[in-house]
């Protein structure tokens, strides 16, 4: 479903105030099905063109033409050539967050999410490397980036409430769970917008994810030998007590 988020929201991100994002999945009219077949068609035609070209140099004209339709339609589903590099996104937010509630109910819904996310990065990993060499390049495009990367976190807080029968608006635990969700997958990223984009992207999330997998296990392995020596202590405490009663 999408909404616009309230310019006076005090839960929201200031980024998306105002802003049309997606939240939960929810079935949609033939309308909407249209409008998002003729957006994704756009897009796909917009960074196969942009390829091996610069991001200024393409127009819109141009874009136009290769999808066969006019400026005039164009601007009837994008307002600017950064919305149509993106408009993938759209799709990925969407799929993400019906994956996520279609997982098994008995899964981690950490482990849901991350699942989740690493098997839809290799559906459309030949979009997203177009779009990460973009976006390394193209300054206009690094803020529209973070901003759809909100969107995306909107849409598994509100995809993992709706598995976990939550409100989002009164339970902080979906937000909490996302969080920790995006820990590896954040560094993955980090990593490949920065010094290693030229390695394949889902090696990178299963080395973050392996990385995350340890770190989890020695805390919880740490949590449990700290917590042995207090319950020695609690279990001689007790026999002391008894003796003494005797």
């Amino acid at each position: 479903m999408w909404h616009k988020v309230p310019n006076n929201a005090n839960n929201a991100n200031s980024r998306l105030q105002g802003r049309t994002v997606y939240t939960v999945p929810m079935p949609v009219d033939l309308a909407e099905r249209k409008r998002r077949a003729i957006r994704g068609e756009l897009s796909e035609v917009a960074l196969a063109l942009l390829t091996d070209r610069k991001f200024e140099s393409l127009t819109i004209d141009e874009i136009a033409a290769a999808a066969g339709v006019s400026r005039r339609t164009f601007f009837r589903y994008f307002t600017s050539k950064e919305d149509v590099v993106f408009a993938f996104l759209d799709q990925w937010a969407v799929r993400l967050a019906a994956d996520i509630v279609a997982r098994p109910a008995d899964e981690d819904p950490v482990m849901a999410v991350q699942t989740s996310f690493r098997q839809l990065t290799a559906a459309y990993d030949d979009r997203a490397l177009a779009l990460v060499r973009l976006v390394r390049e193209t300054p206009s495009l690094q803020q529209q980036e973070r901003i759809n990367r909100d969107h995306l976190r909107l849409a598994v807080v509100n995809a993992l409430a709706e598995r976990l029968g939550l409100d989002a608006e009164r339970d902080m635990r979906p937000q909490i769970l996302a969080t920790i969700a995006f820990a590896p997958l954040d560094a993955a990223m980090f990593s490949w917008f920065g010094t290693r984009s030229s390695e394949e992207v889902g090696h990178l999330l299963d080395e973050a994810l392996g990385a995350f997998e340890k770190e989890r296990d020695a805390m919880v392995a740490a949590r449990s030998n700290s917590g042995q020596p207090r319950k020695a202590a609690v279990r001689q405490r007790v026999r002391h007590r008894a003796r003494s009663r005797a």
